[in-house]
């Protein structure tokens, strides 16, 4: 338990430790961040001397390598977006979803093997597939009293025939 001062010199010390303790901290703190800058400035300064150092034939050559770099990077990001392109359109042309474009057997699949990968793909895709029909193909059909049409049970023939022979009766 801390114990709390009892006259204003022991508060006084106490505040002047505290804050004596958060300056130190903070200039550590100062200290490392102008440190790091300094570093990263001499760094730059360094690289700098290098280069101003280096001959035009050494000047021509780093930014020779920098522009191949980047020409590198820029040729596989082409090529894989044509690959991608290319795939979506054979797939599109096979009726496969397109979701198929993510598929890694077809995105490393070589050129020439393709057509064999997007084969066994489609063979897949279409053994997943449900077989037959998912509803019914029979046409339900209703007759003017809201029952089912079609083939009529023998109480229904006796009914329609007694109806008849009523008609007859009434209407002579």
């Amino acid at each position: 338990m801390v114990e709390l001062p009892k006259n204003e010199e022991e508060l006084k010390a106490l505040i002047d430790s505290a804050v004596n303790s958060k300056v130190e901290e903070l200039n550590a703190k100062h200290n490392n961040d102008m440190a790091g800058l300094r570093k990263s400035y001499e760094d730059k300064i360094k690289k700098t001397q290098d280069q101003a150092n280096m001959s035009a034939e050494e000047k021509a050559k780093q930014l020779a390598e920098e522009e191949k770099a980047k020409l590198n990077d820029e040729l596989a990001e082409l090529r894989s977006f044509k690959k991608k392109t290319t795939l979506e359109a054979k797939l599109e042309k096979e009726g496969l979803p397109k979701y198929f474009s993510n598929d890694n057997r077809l995105l490393s699949a070589e050129d020439g093997d393709l057509d064999k990968v997007l084969k066994v793909v489609k063979e897949e895709y279409n053994g997943s597939l449900p077989k037959g029909n998912q509803h019914s193909t029979i046409v339900q059909t209703y007759n003017g009293q809201g029952t089912q049409g079609g083939a009529k049970d023998q109480k229904e023939v006796a009914y329609e025939k007694a109806g008849e022979s009523l008609k007859d009766l009434f209407n002579d």
